[in-house]
């Protein structure tokens, strides 16, 4: 079976469902082609939550591929329990930047307050991108108790992709003059910080602050230049109006 075809095999078990989608598409984690592994690991992440599944994910976040540890990270989000807890706690001290982000991203999604603490190390992480999940992690878990820590980190930042994550954590701690913080790096020279924000904000939009956010990206996709930027601007705006 060539390449495409297995992976519209899997995309073909996951999209009929039933009980032997997992034992189908679990097949293709034995595959030594890592495009079939990755995209195995992303179908079993779509599936209902499922113990054997959580199992098999678990197991991948010790794999040697850090492409494979990362998605494996990702897809348990949906997923509860010391094991899936501690699992992230390991994996902020990977080699791969990207793994230790889905680590901090992960521990945000969990809304365990035991994580503060390990979220408070990673804002020293070398990478802003894991330093920018971090800070918001801490604000999705409710850490109010982290607000000093995370304000002596934005005096010393120099990262605008870290204060993304720095703004989103203080605003989600009760900071809301930080959402205007946030909304002013939509200016950012960076197309990347200025998707970050975008992807941001869409999180944290309610009834009294959405016409403001709303605004701040119309005036923003007005005057982006990149196919990058335009396309993450519309897609957040098209979700907010939806």
């Amino acid at each position: 079976m060539i390449l495409e075809q297995k992976l519209l095999a899997i995309q073909q078990l996951l999209e009929h469902g039933g009980p032997d989608a997992f034992h189908g598409i679990a097949e293709y984690l034995k595959e030594d082609n890592r495009e079939v592994r990755i995209t195995a690991i992303a179908a079993l992440g779509e599936l209902p939550v499922n113990p054997m599944i959580k199992s098999v994910l678990l197991l991948l976040t010790e794999d040697p591929d850090e492409e494979v540890r990362y998605l494996a990270l990702e897809s348990l989000w949906e997923y509860r329990g010391e094991d899936v807890f501690n699992a992230h706690i390991r994996r902020l001290k990977d080699s791969d930047e990207l793994v230790r982000m889905s680590a901090v991203e992960g521990l945000g999604e969990l809304r365990d307050a035991r994580a503060e603490q390990y979220l408070v190390r990673s804002l020293s992480d070398e990478e802003e991108i894991v330093r920018r999940d971090a800070a918001a992690g801490l604000g999705k878990i409710g850490a109010a108790t982290a607000i000093p820590v995370l304000q002596k980190q934005l005096q010393q930042e120099k990262s605008s992709l870290a204060k993304v994550g720095i703004y989103t954590g203080l605003y989600l701690l009760g900071s809301q003059m930080h959402l205007q913080s946030l909304l002013n790096l939509l200016s950012d020279p960076s197309y990347v910080v200025r998707c970050a924000v975008a992807n941001s904000v869409v999180t944290l939009a309610d009834q009294e602050n959405e016409n403001g956010i709303k605004r701040a990206l119309k005036a923003a996709l007005r005057r982006e230049f990149t196919i990058a930027g335009q396309s993450t601007l519309q897609e957040v705006l098209d979700e907010l109006n939806s």
